[in-house]
Parts: C-alpha cells; sequence; structure tokens
C-alpha cells in the first residue's frame, strides 16, 4: 500500500472519466451514462487505502485522524454506491445533517486542546502579518491566529528563551507557516478539521487529521512546544 497513493486514485479515476466521455463524443460508446453510477468506487478506495496507511501508521503512534477521515469516506462510497446498484436505500440526508454539527464539535474540541501559550500572540483577520527577519528578536509564546489571513514567522535569528516556550497556533480559513531553526527541541501537537497540517514534511489532512512527535535539538535546554490546529485552513512547520 505503500507504494498507492491517494493522487494515483484520483488520477486513474480522473483518466477512466475523460476515456468515456472521449469515447462518447466520438460515438464509439453509446450510454456512457450507465458507467457514472460507478463513481462511488473511487471515495470507496481511497476510505480503504487511508484506512490502512493510518492502521500502518499507527504500529508507530496512532493515528485516530486518518482512522476517521478513512472511515468516513469509505462509509459515504459504500452508501452511494449501494443506492446507486439498488443494493439497499439509506437515506443520505441524515448523513449530512448529522454531519456539520460533528464537525462544529470537533472544531470546538480542537479550540479548547492544549495549555495556556503565554503573555505574546497575534491574530491576523483578512490580512497578513509577517514576523522575523535578518535582525535578532525576542520570541515569546503565545496565541497566533489566522483568520481568512495568513501569518508568516521566521524563527531563525529569534532569540527563544531556555525551558519551554509555548506557541499556540490556529489557522481558520486561513494559513500559518513557521520557519524553525535546528538547535531546539520541538514538542509538535498538530489537529486539523477540514484542513491540512505539515510537520517537517509530514503531512496530514483530510475531515480529521492529527499528529503527535518530537523532534530533539541542541542541548536541550530550550524546548518549544507548539500546538497547531487547522480549521479549513493550513499550518506548515518547516525547518531551515
Amino acid at each position: 500500500m505503500k507504494s498507492l497513493s491517494g493522487r494515483f486514485i484520483i488520477g486513474l479515476a480522473v483518466l477512466a472519466a475523460g476515456v468515456l466521455i472521449l469515447l462518447d463524443n466520438l460515438e464509439l460508446v453509446h450510454d456512457v451514462g450507465q458507467y457514472w453510477i460507478y463513481w462511488p468506487v473511487v471515495p470507496i478506495a481511497l476510505g480503504a487505502l487511508w484506512l490502512v496507511q493510518a492502521l500502518e501508521g499507527g504500529r508507530g503512534g496512532s493515528s485516530w485522524g486518518g482512522l476517521i477521515t478513512g472511515g468516513v469516506v469509505l462509509f459515504l462510497g459504500v452508501v452511494y454506491l449501494g443506492r446507486n446498484l439498488d443494493l439497499f436505500y439509506f437515506e443520505t440526508r441524515y448523513i449530512w445533517r448529522m454531519f456539520w454539527p460533528v464537525v462544529l464539535i470537533l472544531i470546538g474540541v480542537s479550540m479548547l486542546r492544549g495549555r495556556s501559550a503565554g503573555p505574546g500572540g497575534r491574530t491576523a483577520i483578512m490580512g497578513g502579518i509577517e514576523m522575523g527577519g535578518p535582525e535578532p528578536w525576542n520570541l515569546e509564546g503565545g496565541s497566533y491566529v489566522a483568520l481568512m489571513g495568513s501569518i508568516e514567522m521566521d524563527l531563525r535569528a529569534a532569540v527563544i528563551p531556555l525551558g519551554e516556550t509555548v506557541l499556540d497556533l490556529t489557522a481558520v480559513m486561513g494559513s500559518v507557516e513557521v520557519r524553525i531553526p535546528r538547535d531546539v527541541t520541538v514538542v509538535y501537537d498538530g489537529s486539523a478539521v477540514l484542513g491540512g497540517i505539515s510537520f517537517l514534511g509530514q503531512e496530514d489532512g483530510g475531515v480529521v487529521a492529527s499528529r503527535r512527535t518530537q523532534r530533539p535539538g541542541g542541548d536541550g535546554d530550550r524546548i518549544l512546544k507548539i500546538q497547531a490546529r487547522s480549521v479549513m485552513g493550513s499550518v506548515e512547520i518547516e525547518e531551515v
């Protein structure tokens, strides 16, 4: 399963759709519409793939977000395929009636998680904030929120105090990008609801995603604790 990716499955589905449309336009195949009832095979394949990948990744650390996302997508694919093939009937409106309230609950839980970040912090609402540069500056723990905006933090020249510094990062329909130096220990706890999070090239996303990990660096006297959450947005932490 490691050699298979969601991009491959989606690409194969788009290719098949293009071939069918072309054959129909050339009048080489008739009644192409009969094949469209099989479109739920795509989410079934994606859901199964994400479930397997989450289980495989779970051996080194639980990936409950991947399990939830894969399970939801697989379930929806099975429901719609069964309806299209008249194998059974399931009232899908009940699914969507529950979906958005559950999403709101997950967003609320995500926002309430974590610990106090500190006195610092910035908020970008429908705008952009850039922090950092070539000159040294003092980093303060705090809550940094991008609401339909963006925050870019470059910590390469930042003076990070001894002990633990907590950065609470939240992107709501926006983006937060943080560049971290190599000589500091980083403890990372990230979650996403209908969004994406990336930590040192490890990407997670979907309906729900989560990751907890740690990267040692330097002598361990300075610890950067990053609490990242994305709600229909993106948070990216990269090493420079």
